[in-house]
């Protein structure tokens, strides 16, 4: 298959197996959730190398050292040729195993994956400390021609490995995070279809690759909800389990509780009967969660806590209770009983591509240079909410709003938007007024500083926009 993202990283992970083979060993680090492409990308880089560089590729499991010994031996076996591994019982250590590959990488381009590398953490206590010694052995000596690829999903164990005082910092020199694709990256991924459709599919199926493939545009949202989320083995009902599946347990109450609605900490403490700090932190390193403040705020502002994954935030709110009945066959009535959720995660998803917007209208100097873009709310007195607030030098520049209407916004939108004005953070007087509608904006009220984008400008289909 044609790998349709992701391409810088297969540059750089084809860069450094080129320097690799001209004698400056690569130790790189690819990580990220499970279903964003990892392996993937690596399968793709394996098979771009160039003539003369061999590869050995071993998919680490949850068994134990003694067996994931050997099957690294057998993967050595495969990559190398049967003739160029010791015959006789399987490495008795992961130094033994992988000062083996430095040994042959003397003499040959050399490029070892070892995927998933975080269960060998788990079933080897102190792996990461074993790759240290060797690859400081490697790094010290002159013309080994080996590159080192580990991956992992448990991304919190990737960056407590690579960060300060762990066993690899400051020895990888190309460390590559794998997230969800942005809606943007989304919309080229699936080759530009009907952008109203794209951001329906990305508020069921997140940034994940897997399930952008299996949504079929051609058909109708509904249709596609019923066969993968309304079924039972639908790959959206059934993949939460894997993407959280490395989540301890404290993990899954409290993300549980976010993807439910409770968004302070307060909450989250009232819902979950054991201490969450580990289990906020855990999420947060995830990327799964983000810690949300009005922008402009002070630092001691208390944050509230929402799904940073689009995928996990519609399980949670429109499957997570009900999988028994889908199971049970009542797929139809449950995504009817949930029209509402639904409808609110596609105002969710459309308001979080209009802030992504934004941010791509001050890179290209649409809006003020140097603008921080985010989301505002009060914290005390009567509510006001703004989808999209700009700051520049600490006063709001730009206000935004964004609505999932089928109806072109108009002068209502600008009027609320010049009455919210009086409550956002220290206003200039002639900021920007900017809408975001599923059914565009009316000319009419384009003028001046009002701004209008419809879904095909926010995905980059309109030149300019």
């Amino acid at each position: 298959m044609t790998l349709r993202a992701r391409s810088r990283e297969l540059a750089l992970l084809l860069d450094a197996a080129t320097a690799a083979a001209a004698g400056r060993p690569q130790l790189a680090v690819v990580s990220g959730p499970r279903r964003t492409g990892k392996t993937f990308l690596i399968e793709h880089m394996i098979d771009r190398l160039a003539p003369g560089i061999t590869a050995v590729y071993f998919e680490a499991t949850q068994a134990g050292e003694r067996d994931q010994l050997r099957r690294f031996g057998e993967a050595l076996r495969t990559g190398l040729g049967p003739d160029q591994v010791p015959p006789g019982p399987p490495f008795a250590t992961w130094e033994h195993a992988l000062g083996f590959c430095a040994f042959v990488a003397r003499s040959r381009p050399l490029v070892v994956v070892i995927d998933e590398a975080t269960y060998l953490m788990e079933s080897t206590p102190g792996f990461a400390s074993v790759v240290q010694v060797v690859w400081d052995s490697v790094a010290s000596q002159v013309g080994p021609q080996l590159m080192m690829v580990l991956t992992g999903s448990a991304t919190g164990m990737v960056e407590d490995m690579l960060g300060y005082g762990g066993a690899l910092y400051g020895r990888a020199g190309l460390t590559l995070r794998l997230d969800p694709l942005t809606v943007v990256e989304a919309s080229a991924f699936v080759g530009h279809p009907d952008p109203a459709a794209l951001l329906e599919a990305y508020a069921a199926c997140g940034g994940y690759p897997l399930h952008l493939d299996s949504w079929d545009f051609e058909a109708t949202a509904k249709d596609n909800l019923l066969r993968l989320a309304g079924s039972p083995g639908g790959l959206l009902l059934e993949d939460a389990s894997l993407v959280l599946a490395r989540l301890r347990p404290t993990d899954h109450a409290v993300i549980s509780a976010i993807g439910q609605g409770r968004a302070k900490r307060s909450e989250l403490a009232n819902e979950v009967p054991t201490r969450i700090d580990r289990a906020l932190d855990a999420l947060l390193q995830t990327r799964f969660v983000r810690a949300v403040r009005p922008l402009g705020a002070p630092k001691k502002a208390r944050p509230e806590y929402r799904m940073a994954d689009a995928y996990l935030r519609f399980w949670f709110r429109v499957l997570a209770n009900h999988v028994q009945q889908i199971e049970a066959g009542q797929g139809e009535a449950v995504l009817a009983h949930s029209s509402g959720e639904w409808q609110a995660q596609l105002g969710m998803v459309f308001e979080q591509a209009a802030r992504e917007h934004a941010v791509e209208l001050v890179r290209r100097g649409v809006l003020p240079e140097g603008t921080l873009v985010d989301e505002w709310w009060t914290t005390s007195g009567e509510q006001c909410q703004v989808d999209v607030l700009g700051m520049t030098e600490h006063r709001s520049t730009v206000i935004g709003e964004a609505r999932w209407s089928h109806q072109p916004l108009g002068g209502a939108e600008v009027d609320a938007l010049s009455r919210a004005l009086r409550r956002v953070p220290d206003p200039i007087a002639n900021p920007w007024l900017v809408l975001w509608g599923r059914g565009g904006v009316r000319e009419e009220v384009k003028v001046g500083r009002v701004l209008g984008f419809g879904p095909a400008d926010m995905l980059g289909q309109n030149e300019g926009t």
